[in-house]
C-alpha cells in the first residue's frame, strides 16, 4: 500500500493529474508516450533506489504492471 501511494504521487506529479487509483493504462493518458514512460521509470528507480531490466520496462503498459515491477524489487 505504501508503494501504491508513492507510485501514484510520482505519476500524478509527472503527468500533472490527480488519479486516486493505480488502475491507469497508457492508452488513457495522451501524454504518456515513450519519453514520459522513460521519465516515470527513472523517477521510480531513483525514488525506490532500485533498477529494472530493459525488457521489463518495455513490457509495462499500466501502473498496476509498474507496481508489480517495483514490488518485485523490494
Amino acid at each position: 500500500m505504501k508503494n501504491d501511494n508513492e507510485i501514484l504521487k510520482i505519476f500524478n506529479e509527472l503527468f500533472k493529474t490527480n488519479f486516486h487509483s493505480l488502475d491507469i493504462d497508457r492508452s488513457q493518458i495522451p501524454q504518456w508516450d515513450s519519453m514520459k514512460h522513460a521519465e516515470l521509470i527513472i523517477k521510480l528507480q531513483r525514488h525506490f533506489a532500485i533498477s529494472f531490466k530493459t525488457k521489463d520496462i518495455i513490457a509495462t503498459k499500466n501502473l498496476l504492471e509498474i507496481k508489480a515491477l517495483v514490488s518485485s524489487r523490494d
